[in-house]
């Protein structure tokens, strides 16, 4: 029965961790005037329809179980940028304060729960926040984001161009306003992953715009990686 209690009470705490990481980036992101979008931890998920009206839902895409917490500019601002890089640490640093708080208090009380409570979110907070090369599907772990926004180059174009596509798509609905160069950043990525969703997002601007000839160039391409392709990503881009 100790065992049992033990194995109950580090899954209580990893997913009050989660919650509190995940708030941690969308409180960011509000309080920059951002809008709620997607909290999903474990199987239980969180979304906000169209018109904003918040939907509960049982999240089947299991590599998403790990957490994600997720707001999106209102509309398009240069801003926008600097307000995600400050969204991307708000999830590390919520875990370490966290972790700060019931880590210490735990250890003075000698309760197993409250040392639980207080370790896993304060580790979880310095694994997420270095730039290791931790995936969370086919993303890095925000501290390696950060990193790659902020390092210049290649990479910094990549991430740029995630957050710009993931902007256009929840300020205006659609592919076609986003700039080929930036779908172009993600196709000449060293990351596969990277590259097929930068194929899958060309491919769409091609479709809204009706030019048929290039959206079948771009399903040749796409074939050709879509073996070397992770498979979250393959079911998740689907050409129709």
């Amino acid at each position: 029965m100790v065992v049992v209690k033990y194995i109950f009470t580090c899954i209580f705490c990893y997913l009050i961790s989660g919650i509190v990481h995940e708030l941690g980036h969308i409180a960011v992101g509000l309080a920059n005037g951002w809008k709620f979008w997607l909290l999903v931890i474990g199987p239980l998920g969180i979304k906000a329809d169209d018109n904003g009206k918040i939907k509960f839902y049982f999240e089947k895409n299991i590599t998403l179980w790990g957490g994600i917490g997720a707001t999106v500019p209102r509309r398009i601002d240069n801003n926008n940028i600097k307000i995600w890089s400050n969204v991307l640490l708000g999830g590390p640093l919520a875990s370490i304060i966290m972790g700060v708080i019931f880590l210490p208090i735990g250890l003075m009380m000698n309760n197993i729960f409250l040392i639980v409570l207080g370790a896993m979110p304060l580790s979880m907070g310095i694994i997420s926040g270095l730039p290791l090369s931790i995936r969370t599907g086919i993303l890095f772990v925000d501290g390696k984001r950060w990193y790659r926004l902020h390092n210049g180059g290649q990479e910094a174009k990549e991430e740029i161009a995630l957050f710009n596509i993931v902007e256009h798509l929840n300020t205006r609905g659609n592919y076609s306003t986003i700039k080929l160069s930036s779908i172009e950043a993600l196709i000449n990525s060293k990351e596969v992953g990277i590259r097929y969703y930068g194929y899958y997002s060309k491919y769409q601007y091609y479709k809204e715009l009706k030019c048929e000839e290039e959206m079948i160039e771009i399903i040749k391409k796409i074939e050709d990686i879509k073996d070397k392709a992770p498979k979250i990503i393959v079911e998740d881009c689907k050409i129709n």
